[in-house]
């Protein structure tokens, strides 16, 4: 029997390989590879989706114009206040806004990344032997040129709001896009080089920065400081701001570009587990599950904390718990304390009855970290219904500590109601003050437990359709939960009608959400036990 020889194969090089070396892989090739995998077998396209929901563009469309012609009101009126405090104010304002603008860059950088990864390339791609900088380079240009857009964008509404010339306002949204970008490029060259210490004094530095505007801002409006700011100056200085960015940006993007290659895997997947379970809760409009995925991974950076005793018994106890966990969070306390100066601020712009409504928006985000128990009971009817106690009863006992607060706010605030504005100060003037203080503050807190307490989208109900697809009821009414309790509270102030129209909504609205708003499900309940 006769044993046929074993015949090679000839060694060829790959057909896909093309130019490349034998066992060398592309990194081009594998993430065009890996885009062909996620998008190449869609069925519909974005531009499908606008198409088939042309109403609802053709109703963005309308609000935006009427955005635009409210801004450009805003802008009039703004500019129609010529004195020497808000010439100066308007002057303040661009440098409290490019300070506000870094801090958010910084703040966001630091808890995402800024260059991120998801799981499965950091499964698939990230753990191969490729070229880690050439995977991630477009990547970290995505990131800062989008971040640049967007400090140039909100600096071109903040500046063109105060009322500055064209000219003025192109030059600084330029220059808080280029500051914005080129903190995010060196937000990621110290992601490469497993730092944080760096970021976190100038998140510091930056936050004082802003603070210190801000109060300069409200003393030269109140009088008690004099300073003549030239607005030619003031372009040139923004000039000045512009160049220095410019250097900075290009500096930071090469030395984070060169270091690509040396940052962590687990680094990268670890800002992209965070995003894609943000983009899960953005898909469903819930911004209360994109905060508490934040607060998650807050609480598990910490590790642990000290556990204290309870005291005493009944709602009583439920109050000692909210003072315990504002001993042990006070940051939240500070935040608190220095968004009183918003109306100061507001006010010495000339926005005039802009200011409740703005004001009580700002301070309805600070407000919404002591609310954590309420919302936690809240989504958690099993834990709410071991409580001794009816919903209005356990509701009243965690919104104690915060209505202190917001009363504490309001005695800080209110002052700026009496102090900036009007030209004399007598009786009826400091009562309309005050009352437009505890308002703002009362419209703010309010629409905190609206914000904290309002209930997931039911997926169980009938879907709605829209041209975007089916839609359970309520999911578009989360984007607006707590701004349309500040627009009804402070709606009567925008036309002038008196503080007590306001403050009866407000009660209103409170008894509402303290007794867990109109829950079918629950009347019900309670019919059938009364029944028994």
């Amino acid at each position: 029997m006769v044993v046929p020889a074993v015949v090679w194969e000839q060694a060829v090089p790959f057909g896909d390989v093309e130019d490349f070396e034998v066992g060398v892989a592309d990194e081009r090739q594998l993430t065009l590879l890996m885009k062909d995998w996620r998008k190449g077998r869609a069925t519909r396209t974005i531009w499908d989706m606008i198409t088939d929901g042309y109403v609802t563009v053709f109703s963005l469309v309308v609000i935006v114009a009427m955005v635009v012609s409210g801004i450009m009101s805003v802008q009039q009126s703004a500019a129609g206040c010529t004195d020497a405090g808000c010439e100066t104010a308007r002057g303040l304002l661009p440098w409290m806004s490019l300070a506000t603008v870094v801090l958010v860059a910084i703040m966001v950088s630091r808890i995402f990344g800024p260059v991120i990864a998801s799981a499965a390339e950091g499964f698939w791609l990230l753990d191969a032997p490729v070229r880690r900088g050439r995977l991630l380079n477009r990547r970290l240009w995505a990131v800062v040129i989008g971040a640049g857009l967007l400090g140039f964008l909100l600096g071109g509404l903040v500046t063109t709001l105060t009322g500055l010339t064209p000219q003025a306002v192109v030059i600084w949204a330029a220059a808080l896009g280029v500051a914005t970008a080129a903190v995010v490029a060196f937000a990621a060259a110290e992601q490469t080089a497993e730092r944080t210490v760096i970021l976190a004094a100038l998140q510091g530095l930056t936050g004082i920065a802003a603070l210190g505007v801000l109060g300069l801002m409200v003393a030269i409006s109140s009088g008690w400081l004099t300073i003549n700011f030239d607005p030619a100056v003031n372009e040139r200085l923004a000039l000045v701001v512009l160049g220095v960015s410019v250097v900075a940006l290009v500096a930071a993007a090469i030395v984070a570009g060169l270091r690509l290659d040396y940052v962590r895997r687990a680094r990268l997947v670890s800002g992209g587990d965070l995003l894609s379970g943000m983009q899960g809760a953005a898909f469903a409009m819930d911004f209360g599950l994109m905060r508490d995925i934040l607060v998650e991974r807050r609480w598990l950076a910490k590790g642990h904390v000290h556990p204290a005793s309870g005291r005493s018994t009944g709602r009583a106890t439920l109050v000692w718990r909210e003072i315990d966990r504002l001993i042990r969070n006070p940051r939240g306390l500070l935040v608190l304390l220095a968004s009183a100066v918003v109306p100061y601020a507001l006010l010495s712009l000339g926005l005039g009855n802009l200011t409740p409504a703005i004001s009580a928006i700002v301070l309805m985000f600070v407000m919404v970290p002591f609310f954590d128990s309420l919302r936690v009971l809240t989504r958690t009817r099993g834990l709410a219904r071991a409580f001794p106690m009816s919903t209005s009863e356990l509701n009243g006992a965690l919104t104690i500590i915060p209505a202190g607060l917001a009363v504490i706010w309001a005695l800080a605030a209110s002052p700026a109601f009496v102090l900036i504005g009007p030209d004399s100060v007598d009786l009826a003037a400091l009562g309309t003050g005050l009352a437009h203080g505890f308002v703002t503050a009362i419209a703010g807190y309010v629409a905190a437990i609206r914000w904290a307490s309002a209930k997931s989208a039911d997926y169980s109900m009938p879907m709605v359709a829209t041209g975007f697809g089916a839609m359970p009821p309520g999911l578009a009414l989360n984007l607006i939960r707590g701004f349309d309790v500040i627009a009804l509270i402070t709606l009567p102030l925008l036309v002038g009608w008196s503080p007590l129209i306001s403050l009866a909504i407000a009660a209103i609205a409170y008894m509402v959400l303290r007794s867990g708003g109109f829950n079918t499900q629950e009347l019900m309940e309670r019919n059938e036990e009364a029944k028994r």
